[in-house]
């Protein structure tokens, strides 16, 4: 599978369009920099003579002046003259691309108490590697710190120029690898805030966006995009829902989408994952009710696009063949290999528990064995610790022996640990169920 053609750096955001116009007009005092000797007579002749060029619009080549558009940025720190030398410099790199002074001068900028500033360099940046620039030894890691702070603005332009400039760094291998390293995880992290945000917006109304909450579905498409373009490596396409819960969470967007585009990345999201990692995702697109999301989607909805009709229908075929007929026993399954219990109507049933506790047992008790190491996940939601809790005091209750299992595996000392760490009562309720289960049990026998 190959990754699409995205733009280098194109931002697509009225304010941030408008504010670029503005910088333009914006009168600089070039001749008072010049006789306060912050610039040099050669450094104002030559960028009157771009000026002239650059005005006179008669396709004359301004890509030499380049040099001196920079070596001015690091000569004067007016946030006026700095914005007015970015825009040109930004008009000059698309599709020139820029060496390794541009880079230091831009990543200088980054550091500016100026959000427009901040923005306009790393869209240079970023547009520079895609004109002809040497990626191999660019630091992502330091453009995605700067990124991340962006995206925790109460200002939706500001956030939404961060995640067009993602999206545009993210078509570069290298850029995908990185931001899904350890070290790049406060940022990726942020990228899915952004994205619940939006729902939580939806959900909330006037209440959420006071809180500088996004709510355009052009957010959710441009970050799922994002999503899109890093499951095209397949090392990610097997983690990324592990880690990020995002199988999840865009159901329920594709669930309450009105464009169209929406829906159309989401499906494309899914289908990479499915192709991709299908052992992996499968089993959280089944708790997530995946299935039953896509058949809605295709039957409930009138959408425009065929190739969206069409997708829709392939990804629910595709998802079949690998679910086939499933019993609730296997449903419990993939459920517990996604890592994310939910109080399904399984675990409340006392009649699946009969059916099927001897099963546990089965493959030197690996389904206990899983149930034990959930405790002790990081990741693990206060939900899914509960559900593991109850389903371990249902498996000593029908099972006689049970008990010495989970104290040989340490089971046992985990739930007694979570009745007095946990800081979510339902966990320790459910905690103090299962020990209780445990003593009742010792006793009978």
């Amino acid at each position: 599978m190959t990754v699409p053609d995205v733009p280098a750096a194109m931002v697509n955001n009225q304010f941030f369009d408008e504010f670029t116009e503005k910088v333009r007009v914006k009168p600089i005092p070039w001749e008072g920099y010049s006789r306060a000797g912050l610039i040099s007579s050669e450094d104002l002749r030559e960028l009157k003579e771009y000026q002239q060029t650059a005005q006179a619009r008669e396709g004359k080549d301004v890509a030499q002046y380049l040099g001196l558009l920079v070596r001015l940025t690091e000569k004067l720190a007016s946030v006026d003259a700095l914005q007015y030398l970015l825009v040109q410099v930004d008009d000059i790199v698309e599709g020139q691309g820029g060496g390794e002074e541009l880079q230091r001068a831009m990543f200088r900028c980054l550091d500016k108490k100026d959000d427009y500033l901040g923005l306009k360099a790393s869209k240079i940046l970023v547009g520079a590697l895609g004109s002809g620039g040497s990626e191999a030894e660019f630091p992502y890691a330091r453009l995605f710190a700067y990124l991340e702070r962006c995206m925790r603005s109460e200002l939706t332009s500001v956030v939404d120029v961060a995640v067009q400039v993602m999206q545009s760094a993210l078509r570069m291998r290298r850029a995908r690898v990185v931001l899904f390293s350890e070290e790049c995880g406060a940022c990726l992290a942020q990228l899915i805030d952004v994205l619940r945000r939006t729902q939580q917006s939806l959900t909330q109304g006037s209440a959420a966006r006071a809180r500088g909450v996004v709510a355009v579905p052009q957010t959710q498409y441009e970050v799922v995009f994002c999503l899109w373009l890093m499951s095209f490596e397949r090392s990610i396409a097997a983690s990324l829902d592990r880690r990020l819960d995002v199988i999840a969470l865009t159901a329920e967007i594709a669930r309450s989408a009105v464009k169209e585009k929406v829906v159309r990345i989401v499906v494309a999201l899914w289908t990479n994952l499915l192709r991709l990692a299908a052992a992996h995702n499968v089993p959280a697109m089944l708790v997530a009710r995946v299935p039953a999301c896509l058949a809605t989607l295709g039957a409930g909805r009138s959408f425009k696009d065929e190739d969206l009709r069409a997708d829709l229908k392939q990804l629910a075929e595709d998802l079949a063949e690998h679910t086939g007929v499933m019993t609730t026993w296997d449903e419990y399954l993939n459920e517990l290999a996604s890592g994310k219990l939910a109080w399904s109507p399984a675990h409340r049933s006392e009649q699946f528990w009969k059916m099927h506790i001897r099963r546990m047992d089965e493959q030197d008790h690996r389904v206990v064995r899983q149930l034990a190491d959930l405790l002790t996940e990081p990741t693990a939601s206060e939900t899914a610790l509960a559900v593991a809790c109850h389903d371990l005091s249902q498996y000593v209750r029908f099972n006689p022996d049970g008990k010495r299992l989970l104290a040989r595996i340490g089971a046992k000392a985990r739930v007694m640990a979570l009745m007095t760490t946990s800081k979510c009562p339902d966990v320790r309720y459910e905690a103090l169920l299962c020990v209780q289960q445990i003593m009742l049990n010792a006793w009978r026998n």
